[in-house]
């Protein structure tokens, strides 16, 4: 029997993609990207996983935070306004609008929640996490947060879901995880969880495209 949803948070109930929140805010600037986004988001982001541990106060995840934004602006050809846009990235890191919560991320939780589900957030993040799924409304749905910065491991390491398992109290065979990337369907089977695929870009034709799918497949 099913207690438990793990959920991942970027790219699963936040959109990580630039599309979604720095484009707009080049376009209110009356900037666009001179060069491909999408290398330099990955370029980014690659940075961000790799130094993300390190990332265990605020202190050390605002700087984190700071140097992806301006490695991100470097790769699309914005140096010129790369120191600046990245201070008032880092200065405004609380505004919900830079976090967007993906769709039907706050009614499937409140779901889960009131069929009587445990839940727990699983995710590579540095120490902003929990402030940041308290702004955009999300902190209170959540039994625990095993986030890899506070706790020191990463996934696909097990040992993160191990400790949110242990915190909700179930059984691996008790809960499911959701998320986007190798990383969750790695842990999750290491640690003896069942792993659901989520694309919110609609790209992957085997993975849930609605966060609102794991209602259906919990049914």
């Amino acid at each position: 029997m099913l207690r438990a949803v793990l959920f991942d948070v970027g790219n699963t109930l936040i959109l990580a993609s630039p599309r979604f929140w720095l484009l707009p805010f080049l376009q209110e600037r009356g900037l666009r990207p001179l060069r491909d986004p999408r290398p330099a988001a990955l370029a980014a982001f690659r940075f961000y996983e790799e130094h993300h541990l390190e990332a265990r106060d605020l202190e050390r995840a605002l700087g984190l935070w700071r140097e992806f934004h301006r490695r991100l602006f470097l790769g699309m050809g914005l140096e010129a306004h790369a120191e600046a846009l990245s201070q008032e990235l880092v200065e405004n890191w609380k505004n919900p609008r830079f976090w967007p919560v993906t769709p039907g991320a706050e009614a499937t939780l409140r779901a889960l929640r009131e069929r009587g589900y445990l839940l727990a957030v699983v995710s590579n993040w540095d120490a902003t996490l929990p402030e940041i799924l308290e702004v955009v409304g999300l902190r209170a749905y959540f039994q625990h947060l095993a986030v890899s910065a506070l706790s020191g491991v990463a996934k696909p390491d097990p040992r993160l879901f191990q400790e949110a398992l242990a915190a909700l109290g179930v059984a691996p065979e008790e809960a499911v995880h959701v998320g986007d990337a190798e990383a969750d369907l790695l842990g999750a089977r290491a640690a003896g969880v069942r792993p659901l695929l989520f694309d919110p870009l609609g790209e992957n034709p085997g993975a849930l495209h609605r966060l609102e799918g794991v209602l259906d497949y919990l049914a």
